[in-house]
C-alpha cells in the first residue's frame, strides 16, 4: 500500500459552485428541505461570496467526500494510463489551515 497526500489550493469556488449546486439543490428538494428554495437564482452565489474561505473550504471538502467514489474511479483511470495500475481504497477530504 502507498499513501498519497495532496493539498488542493486556489480553488475556483465559482466554478465549483456551478458544477455542484444543481446536484445539491436536487438533493435538498428531494428531501423537502426549505433550503432548496433559498439556493435558487443568484442567492447561492451571493451567499457563497459572503462566506469566509474557511467555510468555503469545509463546503468543498464535503462535496469532494460526497463524490469520493466517482473521484476515486477517475484517479484509478489516470494512474492506469500512467502505467501505475491500482485501486484507491479510500479518498477523504478535510478542510485545514493554509499553513
Amino acid at each position: 500500500m502507498v499513501k498519497l497526500e495532496m493539498e488542493l489550493t486556489d480553488i475556483d469556488y465559482d466554478s465549483f459552485l456551478r458544477e455542484y449546486l444543481p446536484r445539491v439543490q436536487e438533493k435538498l428538494q428531494e428531501s423537502g428541505s426549505p433550503l432548496a428554495s433559498m439556493l435558487t437564482g443568484g442567492m447561492a452565489g451571493s451567499m457563497l461570496g459572503l462566506m469566509p474561505n474557511s467555510m468555503k473550504d469545509r463546503l468543498a471538502a464535503e462535496l469532494i467526500n460526497a463524490n469520493a467514489a466517482r473521484l476515486s474511479e477517475q484517479m484509478e483511470e489516470v494512474a492506469r494510463r500512467s502505467g501505475i495500475p491500482g485501486r484507491v481504497r479510500r479518498l477523504q477530504a478535510s478542510a485545514g489551515s493554509d499553513e
